[in-house]
């Protein structure tokens, strides 16, 4: 399986990017935020890949990192659930905002992406939701209490560990989305 390409941008498209990676062009599917991101930089680019390998097809998905990735295949695992629309999904949300939409049931907003109607929306909710607090376990494989905290519920639902995730959201003010957002940037810079 190929989990990633680093090479040049040949050529863009509306829902992917064409990679010249040791002279052999690969075509990667990807949300259009990825691909304006993919198209505007010069020289090598890194995506992480995720080979979907069916009857009749091979393709490439690709992602800007690894959280992306981890929901996308999250995603796959739902029943109804197909590449296109996963990355549907992933384009017209943010990890956090999908994280976080999951977390709070909210359907309604899920039925925005298209493809996405009202049974496949609860269908997403009911199954990730039950996989998410499966994710959602300590490192010495526990269970994890039910938590009010809904920015440390998304979070835990994009694979970060509950400890981790206390400290990335030390500090943090604002709304749900607010906070998400500020501790997956304080989790970028960590990286850095």
């Amino acid at each position: 399986m190929i989990a990633g390409l680093r090479g040049r941008v040949l050529a863009r498209e509306d829902d992917a990017v064409v990679l010249e990676v040791g002279g052999i062009a690969f075509r990667v599917f990807a949300t259009p935020r990825t691909v304006a991101h993919l198209a505007s930089q010069d020289g090598e680019v890194r995506v992480t890949t995720r080979m979907i390998v069916r009857e009749d097809d091979v393709s490439l998905y690709g992602f800007l990192g690894a959280e992306e990735d981890r929901l996308f295949g999250l995603l796959l695992s739902v029943s109804g659930v197909g590449p296109r629309v996963a990355l549907a999904l992933l384009g017209q949300f943010s990890a956090s905002g999908l994280a976080l939409a999951v977390a709070q049931g909210d359907e309604r907003q899920l039925t925005r992406a298209s493809g996405v109607g009202r049974k496949l929306a609860a269908r997403i909710v009911l199954e990730l939701r039950d996989r998410l607090q499966a994710t959602a376990a300590s490192e010495d494989g526990s269970v994890v209490p039910a938590v009010d905290d809904e920015a440390l519920l998304a979070l835990l639902a994009l694979g970060v560990p509950e400890r981790r995730a206390e400290e990335l959201l030390d500090g943090a003010e604002g709304s749900v989305e607010e906070r998400v957002r500020h501790a997956l940037a304080r989790a970028d810079k960590a990286r850095l």
